[in-house]
């Protein structure tokens, strides 16, 4: 047997055998557990043996197939060395050139490491995880499922690390501010249970070292149409606020999203986007105490209401990213409405109040151009004999560009408070300008800006100048 023969035979014999250690010890294993049966083994019980071993049976035979599969790999590298470029035929095959044992480990195990063999000889194992690492994944990093795809564990995490300038108004009493701090600083994990289309999220914080639960909660994807989530996470009311903290274009929301928003809650949420994604619906209930709820009972018996609508005229839009760091070939659009009743204000829940809160959102993306707008409005009728209804909105717009694609991209931004619409000087204004580079798209990005804050009270103009510098790393 010349050494192409010894070489072949030395792996497929170490294969072989190997494949055959474990599956014979785990068919003996089995097998005595079925022959010998203690007095409470149950039928159901043999039945689920009897199933593993067909199981068994069934990857044994993959095995071979493999094991033939890289046989004929061996035989083909020993022709294209003998003669490369030639037709292989029986006659050329017999006088190649011999194949060294180096060699056919090698190319066996080239063939191990890849994805297909990794499914089709794993199963004999079938509840055995396989790990994947993501670099290039927006959010994880690395993710563990099971072969037959019901269960799955994604983690990763966030930092953003940001120094920060205040120039605050002296008359007013204020001081100026140097800070440097862990702006947002996250945890989080995710996946499926039990099958593919229950799915879970888990996310904890340490932002600015204050150590809390973010969010935790169970969705349901069984259509596209069709989909339930229940927990605690972000109420579906403006759409700046259901944009993720890491993609966002500037550090932090507008001052109108901050006074408008609703945030987070404890609730159930219907949604879906039927018609290809064209629109999208929300129809939630939540408990209405917000981030700071604390698990007392809803002494005043009010929940929060939701209903949201929105149309993509051009197709799905991603409106978690408000910039367009993917470089938009086509032109993307959204418009969107959303009302509120009884919704909390800064996050607070609103006692001896009837209230309702509104939004409409308009966004635009086209090769590195992002625009986004929202508007808002809010009434509070207290229940209180006397008390006066208050009307208060706000506004902002904000605009991105890049310069360079998918690297340098500049920014600006106008938003407007109203808190009461009958009272005067009170009004609460941003103005701010940026410049973003990504290293890596949103998972290594430097964001600067210079904002300026204004705030109209009691006939004062209170002024604030700051200057921001940021790093994210999502990892």
């Amino acid at each position: 047997m010349n050494r192409r023969k010894k070489g072949r035979t030395y792996a497929l014999s170490a294969i072989l055998v190997m494949s055959g250690f474990l599956v014979d010890t785990k068919f003996h294993n089995l097998l005595a557990q079925e022959t010998t049966p203690s007095a409470e083994t149950s039928k159901s019980e043999i039945k689920l043996l009897r199933q593993q071993l067909e199981l068994m049976g069934e990857s044994m035979q993959k095995q071979q197939e493999q094991m033939q599969a890289i046989q004929n790999r061996i035989e083909a590298i020993a022709a294209e060395k003998s003669s490369p470029g030639t037709i292989t035929t029986p006659t050329t095959t017999a006088q190649a050139a011999p194949v060294t044992r180096e060699e056919v480990k090698q190319e066996v195990d080239n063939y191990l490491s890849t994805k297909e063999a990794h499914e089709k000889l794993g199963l004999s194992l079938p509840n055995m995880a396989t790990a994947e690492y993501t670099p290039d994944d927006e959010k994880y990093a690395l993710g563990f499922k099971t072969n037959d795809g019901k269960f799955s564990l994604n983690t990763g995490a966030r930092m953003q690390f940001r120094y920060t300038f205040k120039d605050r108004d002296e008359d007013a009493g204020q001081n100026d501010l140097n800070d440097i701090n862990l702006r947002r600083a996250r945890v989080y994990f995710g996946g499926n249970i039990y099958s593919k289309i229950v799915h879970y999220y888990v996310e904890f914080d340490a932002d600015k070292f204050n150590l809390g639960l973010r969010d935790f909660y169970v969705y349901f994807t069984p259509l596209e149409e069709l989909n339930a989530k229940i927990g605690y996470f972000k109420v579906p009311f403006n759409r700046q606020r259901m944009s993720s903290s890491s993609k966002l274009l500037f550090q932090d929301r507008s001052i109108a999203s901050e006074a408008f928003d609703q945030d987070r809650d404890v609730g159930f949420d219907i949604y879906g986007k039927p018609f290809d994604g064209h629109v999208e619906y929300h129809a939630a209930v939540f408990q209405g105490a917000g981030e700071k709820f604390s698990g007392v009972d809803n002494t005043d018996n009010k929940l929060m209401y939701v209903l949201g609508a929105r149309y993509n005229p051009f197709g799905k839009y991603d409106y978690y990213d408000e910039t367009d760091v993917k470089y938009s070939e086509k032109v993307k659009a959204t418009v969107g409405a959303a009302v509120t009743f009884d919704p909390k204000i800064v996050d607070v829940k609103q006692t001896d109040t009837n209230g309702i809160t509104g939004t409409v959102d308009l966004g635009v993306k086209y090769k590195g151009i992002s625009w986004n707008n929202e508007y808002y409005v809010r009434r509070e009728n207290p229940d209180l004999t006397g008390s006066p209804t208050v009307d208060s909105d706000g506004l902002y717009t904000q605009i991105g560009y890049f310069v360079i694609p998918k690297k340098l991209e500049f920014d600006a931004r106008y938003s407007m408070v109203d808190p009461n619409k009958d009272a005067a000087n009170d009004l609460q204004k941003e103005y701010a300008v940026g410049v973003n580079y990504y290293f890596r798209d949103h998972r290594s990005k430097i964001q600067a800006d210079v904002g300026h804050y204004a705030t109209d009270a009691v006939g004062e103009n209170i002024d604030e100048n700051r200057i921001r510098l940021q790093y994210q790393i999502i990892f």
